[in-house]
């Protein structure tokens, strides 16, 4: 009787255990779900985020270089007009290398924008 019973204690510890490991397992894995759940909805809401700040970051740029393109068109403009014909060439070149270069950095920008405000969402 002693041996049947020692079995039966060993069966029943195996038993626990082997439920104790199943149970810990299915925890685990419903955090993982959970958070990956939590970050599915995360990123739903900060993608658009992401974009309108990437945008208002290119067009801030944008500005940026067309102000310096402007103020260095005025800059030329003065001193053709004060006496330095030499520069004649680059008051009419200046605006327009400036110009094609703020316009060809903003479509390179604007192309970026989904990459990077996705960057910002799956970390």
């Amino acid at each position: 009787m002693n041996k049947k019973l020692a079995y039966f204690c060993i069966a029943l510890a195996l038993s626990f255990m082997l439920t104790s490991v199943s149970y810990a397992a299915t925890k685990g894995t419903e955090v993982s779900t959970s958070t990956k759940v939590k970050k599915a909805g995360r990123a739903l809401f900060n993608y658009p985020a992401n974009v309108a700040t990437e945008s208002a970051n290119v067009v801030a740029d944008t500005g940026k270089k067309g102000t310096a393109v402007v103020a260095n068109a005025t800059k030329r403009a003065g001193q053709v007009v004060t006496g330095d014909v030499a520069k004649t060439k680059e008051l009419v070149t200046e605006p327009l290398t400036g110009t094609a270069e703020t316009g060809k950095s903003a479509v390179e920008e604007t192309v970026k924008i989904p990459a990077k405000a996705a960057e910002g969402v799956t970390e």
